[in-house]
């Protein structure tokens, strides 16, 4: 019998964590690459809605228009009238082809051998011949006529005959043909008579090789070939002038070789028309295509078809639609990356981040777009005001301005470079609107990181409005129009556009903190008030934990200031850092009264559990009262994983004496441990705060002792590492600290007890 192994319970647990952690990982992936996606098909749709639209209207000529019809963009259209009128000039420039055969002389000799031998072997006695000489000369005839390709009349044929088609007479025949050949081309006159005036192109049939022939008068004409053979006979006898009958059989062998190739030359005219390039005339923007009740002219029809087929383009497979959804998800990866980061790793709100700026670019596209057809309306209403000077007042920095708001200031400003990109293709002078947009919006980035007032948003709009003009001033300097009225109504329009963009997100930023749960400075100045209803219950129900809050606000304030760290988020976490004692307030120390602890009842396991529940309670009481997600990750994080010390000892000596073990896990705080600079402030001013409590005698010296001693503990207990707090942060946090415990603790003088008023 086989002995089972225990199951490793731990090992299998391990491997179900590991797999929910991948898991979670691919579906973090999936979640923000479907982001990315899905806001750069988006953004396509916008920049390029011609892909959605559906098949264009049938128009006919003589048909009467029911609409107006304006271009909304320059294109080109074909004029089919000037093309055709050019692709018939091509066609009747091209040259005919002619193939030239220079074998034709040694086939033709071939063929006159073969028909004298033919026709001698019936003249001698040709066994398959009939009996008859009547019978015999017929077959001589046709084997001849059929070898050598030359009919022969009786005459012609009786001579042969009588001869014994000798083969002298053959050669002497075959002479005069090549003679005759040697002059050059030979061909028919009645073709080549259309083409004196541009020539032909001859072609070599052997190799294909090919030349212009202008002057034709050098080719022969087959049918009047006979001059020049009887010249040649003379010359080839010796002035004896040879019988008719073989000048005669001469001048039938010759045959043409320039022959007309008929289908090289359609397709070389073919070739010809198709190269001719259409005649194109532009139709601007804005110019009328066809008017309402206006019947369709074939020109009407010719600009309406590249109208709608420049709108339609290919769709999907439009080269333009591509590489837009293509920049969009290179871009958009960027950012991705750029939040994906190792500074963003731990934190929870990556994925709403990304989601959230998808959104603002989607927004922004659509403010650019709607702006640009008011600019073009203004213009048709006003001319005075032409759309290409009223788009500077477009707000181009709405995005990066609430990106760095919500956000921060480093992702308004890849947000900045990334929008600028997008929105410069929604425009034809590309490089002047990405400098002014970029120029804006990194300005704008910048600037708005620390806004605390709702009249912050208009001043920065102020800003941008300055730099927009002063980009303005720098793009018409290198244009040469500086001093113009144009320039002028563009730059009120760039300073117009800059205050747009202030009261637009000053209107957005309360909508996308509701959305997504963001806390800008505004929110915190609003929850900074100390007549929140939170507050006032907790000074109703635990006044000893808001009197610790406030003094631990004060700490954390003043040392924020010093390190360079968010005073006003450091300073409002204090106030809200220990709101979950409101649900037990009297298991805290600083709330019981002098004559009763709680905490007497109850087990040290139990009475730690109830200290470190205040975390929850108060995350809870966080998300209740719409505090945001940075508070309420403060709030947690304010003890890290802390160890609650007092009643960690007590189970010790408890349990030392009845021998159970002491887990330490029991009593440390969940965490995690401080992921901010803030967050890190929190915890400290909470310690040094409740220690000063225990000082009997607060001297500056002691005082100064138990801050760097506390301070020097959370260093070695690690619960600082993730908190980008640095060793110079510690000293200034120590000297600050030290500094306003000396002044809350001053001493003062004993007022002296009045004396009682004698009675006379």
């Amino acid at each position: 019998m086989a002995i089972k192994k225990p199951p490793q319970t731990g090992a299998a647990n391990g491997d179900v964590r590991i797999r929910l952690i991948e898991r979670l990982l691919r579906t973090t992936f999936s979640l923000k690459s479907g982001i990315t996606v899905g806001v750069a098909l988006i953004l396509t749709l916008i920049l390029y809605p011609q892909i959605l639209h559906i098949a264009p209207p049938e128009y006919n000529v003589g048909a009467i228009a029911t609409r107006y019809i304006q271009a909304d963009r320059n294109f080109l259209v074909i004029d089919r009238i000037a093309t055709e009128q050019k692709k018939t000039a091509a066609v009747a420039a091209t040259r005919v082809i002619y193939d030239f055969d220079s074998d034709m002389p040694a086939r033709i000799g071939i063929a006159l051998s073969r028909g004298f031998l033919a026709a001698g072997e019936f003249i001698t006695g040709n066994p398959h011949a009939s009996a008859t000489e009547q019978t015999a000369a017929e077959h001589a005839k046709k084997a001849f006529e059929d070898a050598a390709g030359i009919p022969l009349t009786d005459k012609e044929f009786t001579f042969l005959a009588k001869r014994g088609f000798p083969i002298d007479l053959c050669n002497d025949i075959v002479r005069l043909v090549y003679c005759t050949y040697g002059t050059g081309f030979i061909g028919n006159s009645a073709d080549l008579d259309l083409h004196h005036d541009k020539g032909i192109t001859i072609r070599d049939i052997r190799n294909q090789a090919e030349r212009d022939l202008n002057d034709l008068s050098s080719i022969l004409d087959a049918e009047k070939s006979g001059g020049l053979i009887r010249k040649n006979a003379e010359i080839l006898f010796e002035n004896k002038r040879p019988e008719d009958i073989i000048l005669s059989l001469a001048h039938k062998a010759v045959r043409p070789n320039l022959t007309f190739a008929k289908n090289a030359t359609e397709i070389r005219k073919q070739t010809a028309s198709d190269e001719v390039r259409p005649v194109l005339y532009e139709v601007q923007k804005n110019e009328m295509l066809i008017r309402e009740g206006e019947k369709i002219t074939p020109a009407d029809l010719d600009k309406l078809d590249a109208f709608y087929k420049g709108k339609e383009g290919n769709r999907l497979l439009n080269a333009s639609v591509f590489s837009g959804i293509f920049l969009s998800i290179v871009l958009l990866s960027i950012v991705f990356y750029r939040m994906s980061s190792q500074r963003f790793r731990l934190s929870k709100n990556v994925t709403t981040d990304i989601l959230c700026m998808g959104i603002v670019i989607i927004l922004q596209v659509i403010l650019v777009k709607a702006g640009i057809f008011i600019c073009d309306s203004v213009g048709l209403a006003y001319p005075l005001i032409p759309a290409s000077v009223s788009v500077y007042a477009i707000p181009f920095t709405m995005g990066a301005m609430l990106v760095a708001i919500l956000i921060g200031r480093n992702e308004g400003l890849i947000f900045a470079v990334f929008s600028s990109l997008i929105v410069a293709f929604l425009f034809e002078d590309k490089t002047s609107i990405f400098l002014l947009s970029l120029m804006g919006n990194a300005v704008a980035a910048h600037c708005i990181i620390r806004c605390e007032r709702r009249s912050a948003f208009f001043k920065i709009g102020l800003v941008v409005g300055a730099v927009n003009g002063a980009a303005i001033l720098c793009l018409s300097l290198l244009s040469g129009n500086i001093f113009t009225v144009e320039t002028l109504i563009r730059l009120v329009m760039g300073i117009l556009g800059g205050v747009l963009s202030g009261f637009i997100v000053s209107g957005l930023v309360p909508l996308f903190e509701w959305l997504f749960g963001y806390t800008t400075d505004i929110k915190l100045l609003e929850l900074a008030n100390l007549n929140q209803p939170i507050f006032q219950d907790l000074l109703m129900m635990a006044p000893g934990t808001y009197h610790h809050s406030i003094i631990v606000a004060s700490l954390v304030e003043a040392a924020a200031e010093e390190i360079g760290a968010n005073a006003l988020l450091a300073k409002v976490s204090a106030y809200y850092h220990d709101i979950g004692k409101m649900k037990k307030p009297l298991y805290f120390i600083e709330n019981q009264p002098n004559w009763k602890n709680r905490h007497d009842d109850l087990s040290p396991q139990m009475s730690s559990r109830v200290i470190i529940s205040h975390v929850k309670d108060g995350c809870d009481l966080a998300k209740e009262h719409n505090l945001g997600k940075v508070i309420t990750a403060i709030i947690r994080q304010h003890h890290g994983t802390g160890l609650v010390s007092y009643f960690y000892e007590k189970a010790k000596k408890e349990n030392k004496v009845s021998g159970k073990p002491t887990l330490e896990g029991d009593f440390r705080y969940p965490g995690p441990k401080p992921q901010k600079k803030e967050a890190g402030l929190v915890l400290l001013g909470d310690i040094i705060e409740a220690s000063s409590r225990t000082l009997t005698n607060p001297t500056p010296a002691r005082i100064r002792n138990l801050v760097n001693a506390r301070i020097q503990q959370v260093v070695e207990e690690g619960q600082l590492d993730e908190s980008d707090l640095t060793f110079r942060d510690l000293k200034k946090i120590a000297e600050t600290s030290t500094r306003i415990l000396t002044g809350i603790f001053h001493r003062r003088i004993e007022y002296q007890q009045p004396s009682p008023k004698s009675s006379s």
